[in-house]
Order: C-alpha cells, then sequence, then structure tokens
C-alpha cells in the first residue's frame, strides 16, 4: 500500500515526472471564498429578514431614525451591526445590479444607507470588518465600488493589520492578481498561521508547482494540502482532489489497492467536489 510518508521517501527518482504534471494538470488559480460568506447571509439573519423588511419599508421614516440614532452612538461597533443589518435587506442581486442598488424602491434604499455606513467606518474609522467589506466589494466591484485592486489592497491593509485573517487571505488574492509573489506568499503563510484554510491551501498549491517565489517541494505540498483538506471547521476539498491527483501520478501508484489517493477522493467527494467522485470512479474499475 502506498502511504504519503513511502510516496514522500522516493522524491529523488520521481522528481522530474511530478514537476512535469504540476505544471501541466493543476490547476494553480486562488480559489475564492464565497461572496454570500462575507456579508453573514447565515440562516439566522435570512430568518430575521422579512421581519426587518416589513418594518423599515412600512416606515420611511424610520431610516432616518436609525441614522441619526447611530451618529449619536459614535460606537463603531452598533454603527457596523446596523449597517450589515440594512445590507441583509437587500437581496444578492443588488451587489452586483447598479441600476436595483439606485432604485427607488425601499429595499434599495436601506441597502444603500448599509453601504454609505460600512464605506464611512471604513475610510473614518478603520473599522476591522467593515475595512474587510470595503476591500472585497473594491476588489469585486461590488455595491456601486468601481473595481480598484490598489484600494482593495489598502483596505485589507488596514482589516489585516487589526487582525483580521480572511483580510490577510484576500490581501494576498491582490499581491497575486498584481505580480507580486512574494508579497502573495507572505500574506498566505500568516494567514495560513493563523488557521485560514484557504491560505494553506494556496501554500500547498504553490510548492506543489513551484509557484509564489518557493521551489517545487512535494513534501511540503503534500504537508499543506493535507492540513487544509482535514481542517476542523472550513476543510478545502479541492486540497484532496489536487492532493490525489499528485500522488497518482507517481510510479509507486498502485492502481486496484486501496491507498491515501482514494481516501483524499473519497473525502473531497463527501465536500462537494463533483470531479473527485468521477476520478475516484475511474480508478476504481
Amino acid at each position: 500500500m502506498t502511504t504519503l510518508y513511502s510516496a514522500q521517501s522516493t522524491i529523488a527518482e520521481e522528481t522530474n515526472a511530478r514537476i512535469s504534471f504540476s505544471q501541466q494538470n493543476v490547476d494553480d488559480t486562488p480559489p475564492r471564498a464565497s461572496e454570500a460568506n462575507d456579508f453573514g447571509m447565515d440562516l439566522g439573519a435570512e430568518m430575521g429578514r422579512a421581519y426587518r423588511m416589513n418594518t423599515l419599508m412600512n416606515n420611511p421614516a424610520l431610516i432616518e431614525q436609525y441614522h441619526q440614532a447611530a451618529k449619536l452612538t459614535d460606537n463603531p461597533e452598533v454603527q457596523f451591526e446596523f449597517a450589515r443589518q440594512l445590507l441583509l435587506c437587500g437581496s444578492s442581486e443588488m451587489a452586483s445590479n447598479p441600476s436595483l442598488l439606485m432604485g427607488d424602491q425601499s429595499e434599495s434604499k436601506l441597502v444603500r444607507e448599509g453601504v454609505f455606513w460600512i464605506l464611512r467606518l471604513a475610510t473614518k474609522r478603520h473599522h476591522k470588518d467593515a475595512s474587510f467589506l470595503a476591500g472585497r466589494w473594491h476588489e469585486l466591484g461590488k455595491y456601486g465600488c468601481k473595481q480598484n485592486l490598489r484600494k482593495a489592497a489598502k483596505f485589507y491593509g488596514v482589516a489585516a493589520k487589526a487582525g483580521h485573517t480572511a483580510a490577510q487571505y484576500h490581501m494576498g488574492n491582490v499581491y497575486e492578481s498584481t505580480r507580486k509573489p512574494r508579497k502573495a506568499r507572505e500574506c498566505y503563510e500568516l494567514a495560513s498561521r493563523r488557521g485560514f484554510s484557504l491560505a494553506t491551501y494556496r501554500l500547498g498549491m504553490a510548492h506543489l508547482c513551484g509557484t509564489l517565489g518557493v521551489t517545487a517541494d512535494f513534501s511540503m505540498a503534500c504537508s499543506f494540502l493535507r492540513e487544509a483538506l482535514f481542517h476542523a471547521s472550513h476543510p478545502v476539498a479541492d486540497a484532496g482532489y489536487n492532493l490525489a491527483v499528485a500522488l497518482i501520478q507517481l510510479p509507486s501508484f498502485e492502481r486496484n489497492a486501496v491507498s491515501e489517493p482514494h481516501l483524499y477522493l473519497k473525502r473531497a467527494c463527501m465536500l462537494g467536489h463533483t470531479d473527485a467522485g468521477a476520478l475516484l470512479s475511474d480508478i476504481m474499475r
């Protein structure tokens, strides 16, 4: 049976085949976190959406009262929660559709008020979570913000400095998009040390393919990818698929024996990776 550790012991003999594989067959693009997750669209938030919409939409003067109350508190945490609740009143399409965002509907007015407060908190108060959202909006061109990677990196930097791990990861994405691999790697390394599984996955792919300024190192790649795949709260399905594909390329792989690639593909399949299921069926024939 081929194990990860026995596979790593044959690195010297199989390096050329492995590097050739990694450069040709692996998707090395950074994974992207769900946009919905950025805005707290969890079940509890959705359950309260109808009540908030009904209350605010049927009382046009109420939003102005909330606006004034938020200003008077001068508490950035209260203001951020106020803004977040307003954003949750809008549909997901509103983030990408300027005509919906700027419409005369009550829902549009509520979301615009939320956007106002998020950007105000990010620019004037350097609020950690608001800065992260502002970074996402400028990176993706959402909620009326023009796509601007320079501004996105600035907002991410503020949030990351305050300890926002997801901002650290996304700042790495921006650096990678702007061809600054060393800075991207440093961001991923810091986010990975803080337990952010997507950053760990990204480092694994970098060591597998020899990108981000590192030399291809199969042992390091396996370590990072396994850590991302078996992350306690946020496992990365792509890590299992790409790790299995890499191990299958080894001459020592036994197609008809249950081995680590099979286990990684099963794990990835359980996490919803469709290609993992197809590959698992293929190698089990």
